[in-house]
């Protein structure tokens, strides 16, 4: 639920956040006599707080302060790869990732391959598709090259 035992301060902090604003109040255990009849409270609280607040707004599609490429779950990457030889190389992807998808870190698209515009293009179908299916996301990205369809998702692109 949405309640905290604070000991230093001897108070139950319950709270509520809707729509990036939080809901807060605190029951302490000299006004209710115990931490039990507090935390009874705070429940109570909260209970009615919900049922009287809108509902939550759900987190996947939700945009975050965090984000910077202008996509939910949508992000440039990179990673160091060492050649035999020790010299170091560092790769550039964009990368598409959703709740559902079947690769841990998401399905990525090479810089180095696609351009920076075209990955993140790429990227952005996967995200939009929720496909890890590279065939399909190519053919859907040359139908759509160059074309008012892939100058509108590149519009979406902060960085």
């Amino acid at each position: 639920m949405h309640i905290t035992r604070n000991l230093k301060e001897k108070c139950i902090m319950a709270r509520v956040m809707r729509q990036k604003e939080r809901h807060q109040e605190n029951f302490t255990v000299r006004r209710f006599g115990s931490w039990e009849k507090a935390e009874k409270a705070a429940r109570r609280w909260v209970k009615q707080k919900i049922i009287e607040l809108p509902p939550e707004i759900p987190r996947e599609g939700r945009m975050t302060s965090r984000n910077r490429s202008g996509v939910v779950g949508v992000h440039r990457s990179h990673s160091v790869k060492q050649k035999p030889n020790g010299k170091e190389y560092d790769y550039w992807f964009w990368k598409a990732h959703w709740p559902e998808c079947s690769y841990k870190g998401g399905l990525s698209w090479s810089l180095i391959q696609f351009g920076d515009d075209g990955a993140f293009v790429l990227a952005f179908l996967a995200r939009q598709h929720k496909s890890i299916d590279r065939d399909y996301l190519l053919s859907e990205f040359d139908r759509i090259y160059l074309k008012k369809e892939y100058r509108d998702i590149l519009t979406n692109k902060k960085i």
